[in-house]
């Protein structure tokens, strides 16, 4: 059932809430988080379900509630919508009323990440800059979800061309250990890539020696790096951002993106503003 949007007004701050919620496994986790007891989130809830002619929460009786998967697609293109709002009346109202930036990069860029937020902070008045580490997966699935701001990575998230790039140059990798080593030190990201490539391309050689290969599996590239050092095996560690192209098999671009709904004006002055690249 679809509903005039005059008829929506009201449901704002029920969804607002279902939007924070969300993040906790279920109604009793939520309540304890955002301020309201189980029996007035539980009611918020039931009123959001009559109204939008949907079931947001499971009730089996076995276990505690949980939330469906269509809760999950409400939750979502609520928060959509309301990062579009706040970017456009930030965008009326120019950086200085841009008071949280979100940042995303790999770790194997935050030198340059972090000479980033300081231009940010000398180019304009945002207060607080949020930077994570993500591996690359993760960085992809959160910035399509418009939950970042701005991402340092080695290539562009989904198909779509981006309004929002800035390229910094190239990044080379650096492969640690013996070719022959039966322990592979890999990102979850360099993993998942190794096991499709692997379906696709692998001869039955390379499929045994990955089937008998040991794995360590890390998300951070410090522990990967000690990893390497102290144990031995074999994987792949980036070195520095450089201009020129190294001209490698394992070289990888960098861009700085912006979400789609980022402020122009802040998207303005970190396209034009020179950033020095760590060495």
């Amino acid at each position: 059932m679809l509903l005039p949007a005059s008829n929506m007004d009201h449901l704002h701050w029920p969804l607002s809430v279902l939007s924070k919620a969300i993040h906790h496994k279920n109604l009793s986790a939520a309540a304890d988080h955002i301020g309201l007891s189980q029996p007035q989130l539980s009611r918020l809830i039931a009123q959001l379900e009559d109204e939008l002619g949907i079931v947001l929460l499971d009730r089996a009786a076995r276990r505690k509630s949980g939330w469906t998967p269509v809760a999950y697609k409400v939750a979502d293109v609520y928060f959509r919508n309301s990062r579009r709002l706040v970017a456009s009346l930030q965008e009326l109202q120019g950086d200085d009323q841009i008071h949280h930036v979100i940042f995303g990069t790999l770790e194997g860029l935050v030198p340059l990440a972090m000479e980033i937020t300081q231009t940010m902070f000398r180019e304009t008045k945002i207060p607080v800059i949020e930077l994570n580490v993500y591996d690359l997966s993760d960085l992809e699935e959160r910035f399509e979800k418009d939950e970042i701001d701005l991402i340092l990575t080695c290539r562009e998230p989904g198909r779509s061309k981006r309004k929002h790039v800035r390229e910094f140059g190239w990044q080379d990798f650096k492969t640690i250990g013996p070719a022959n080593s039966d322990l592979k030190v890999l990102s979850p990201f360099e993993h998942a890539h190794l096991i499709q490539s692997g379906k696709r391309n692998a001869s039955k050689r390379e499929r045994d020696e990955t089937a008998n290969s040991k794995i360590i599996l890390s998300n951070s590239l410090a522990v990967r790096r000690l990893y390497l050092d102290e144990h031995g095996g074999r994987g792949q560690v980036p070195g520095p951002v450089q201009k020129k192209r190294p001209g490698t098999s394992t070289e990888q671009p960098v861009y700085l993106i912006g979400t789609e709904i980022l402020p122009p004006v802040l998207w303005e002055k970190l396209e034009n503003a020179p950033i020095k690249i760590p060495n």
